[in-house]
């Protein structure tokens, strides 16, 4: 391996993390697919930040004293091609048609693609630096899911070490935009980083969701559609929040809908500070702000 990308060995300085693998992760297997995976990657990294990451990083005592959970956490996510947008595979397999046409991973900020190609579902994964790093990670994740996870689980404990000397807790999103069960597809992250508290959003069922470590917080995700507002009963049912997207800006989100308290969703990303027993409301952005489909809810 050349150029500025450093290569994996073992050292002093990551002696916590051998330490983490051992009895789970064989460390010369281990290794050699970081290594892999940093020589497919180049400079792009698995996890990242976003506005709404900075936003929830920045929180301060004040805004922290508002909330359920009211310590510290430092939190970063990762973008994958969400649903079918890659042309090759298909990352969310619980969508809906109106979550598709309006998801904030192609159609808003620096990831819309424009409202033809919204349309025609003929994305060009290649139009910015932002989606070429989001189908790398995809390559990666479909032609060498070790090396992915391994490389996953190097930049987690990065993370932690970063959190730690800001003296607060880690959080890690692993799905930024799409719609993994990481539970069945890494569950070795949730076993190695007890301490961490990992937060998804999901459209999947109850059924194929409930057993998720206690250090995985999911949200589930309202749409359009008679078989997810079923689901998202049946998870409220259950004591999880849902999240729902109004036509509203996000100071004007209503009280309670179906009801049922809102909270604003738009504050901060940290999914797992939130108050059980509420909607989680988030203004439309992006194409979302057209939807006539029924994802968004008018109000």
């Amino acid at each position: 391996m050349t150029g500025t990308i450093p290569v994996f060995s073992w050292t002093k300085q990551n002696e916590e993390l051998r330490q983490r693998i051992t009895g789970h992760i064989d460390e010369t297997v281990f290794a050699a697919g970081v290594n892999r995976a940093r020589a497919f990657l180049g400079s792009t990294t698995i996890y990242g930040s976003s506005y709404k990451i900075d936003l929830s990083n920045a929180l301060n005592a004040a805004d922290l004293a508002l909330l359920a959970n009211k310590e510290p956490y430092l939190t970063m996510v990762s973008y994958l091609p969400p649903a079918d947008s890659s042309g090759k595979w298909d990352f969310c397999v619980w969508k809906t048609p109106g979550c598709m046409a309006v998801c904030l991973g192609i159609a808003s900020g620096r990831m819309n693609h424009g409202a033809e190609t919204l349309a025609s579902r003929d994305f060009d994964m290649n139009k910015t630096v932002v989606t070429q790093a989001m189908m790398k990670r995809a390559e990666l994740f479909m032609a060498d899911r070790p090396a992915f996870i391994y490389q996953m689980i190097v930049e987690i404990q990065s993370h932690l070490n970063t959190a730690r000397r800001k003296g607060i807790k880690a959080a890690v999103r692993p799905n930024g935009t799409t719609d993994i069960p990481w539970e069945s597809v890494a569950p070795v992250i949730f076993t190695i980083f007890a301490e961490i508290q990992f937060y998804d959003y999901t459209k999947a069922p109850l059924k194929v969701r409930r057993n998720a470590p206690a250090n995985y917080h999911l949200t589930f995700s309202r749409a359009e559609t008679v078989e997810n507002q079923r689901n998202a009963a049946e998870w409220i049912a259950a004591g999880f929040n849902a999240a729902v997207v109004f036509s509203s800006d996000k100071y004007s989100l209503p009280e309670t809908f179906e009801g049922m308290p809102v909270l604003n969703g738009d504050l901060h990303d940290m999914r797992f500070k939130d108050l059980p027993g509420h909607w989680v409301g988030l203004s439309a952005k992006g194409a979302a702000k057209k939807d006539t489909s029924g994802f968004v809810v008018q109000v």
